[in-house]
């Protein structure tokens, strides 16, 4: 009974270390040093052609902040002002270890949430995201968007929304990110 008791109690404790054990990477991976980089307060310029990339643009500012949720997490929280309201939109980004890729959600003033995936290129220093989201209507749409990491404190944020042709999208909004000293 006691030899039992002992081997059990030895099991309850093991189960747990080999769990800790098992959270941690063998090697970081790059894509959390890039997530890492994006911690702080930006300034974004933000450039937009609802009707077009050949009709006039419409230029707003807006603010995001970033901070550290945990090791492998970013939260983000981003606010800009449109004919007098008041937009927001909070994003939680990461690196799933299982699926080597970025994953993110984005919530809004909307019903829907947009479900990204993304995948770095170190060399070009960009991300390239794709995000599964829904129009004001509830249909689907996809959207492709390129973060280029310009220098440690500016990035580019370029997005692309599809157009009524299968696989074919076009430019809508860029957004300029400069770092608050």
């Amino acid at each position: 009974m006691r030899l039992t008791c002992v081997t059990s109690m030895a099991l309850l404790f093991a189960v747990p270390v080999c769990c800790i054990a098992q959270d941690e990477p063998e090697a970081t991976p790059v894509e959390l040093d890039v997530l890492a980089a994006s911690v702080g307060t930006w300034d974004a310029e933000i450039e937009m052609w609802p009707a077009g990339p050949d009709s006039p643009s419409i230029k707003l500012t807006g603010v995001e902040t970033n901070r550290p949720f945990g090791k492998h997490w970013i939260a983000s929280d981003f606010e800009s002002e449109y004919m007098g309201e008041t937009m927001r939109a909070h994003t939680i980004v990461g690196y799933d270890l299982d699926e080597k890729k970025m994953v993110g959600m984005i919530v809004d003033h909307g019903p829907y949430a947009a479900r990204m995936t993304g995948r770095y290129d170190e060399e070009s220093k960009t991300v390239e995201w794709m995000t599964k989201a829904r129009s004001p209507t509830g249909e689907p749409m996809l959207e492709k968007t390129r973060v280029t990491q310009k220098n440690t404190d500016q990035r580019v944020l370029v997005m692309h929304m599809p157009v009524k042709q299968k696989d074919e999208f076009v430019k809508f909004m860029q957004i300029t990110y400069v770092r608050r000293k």
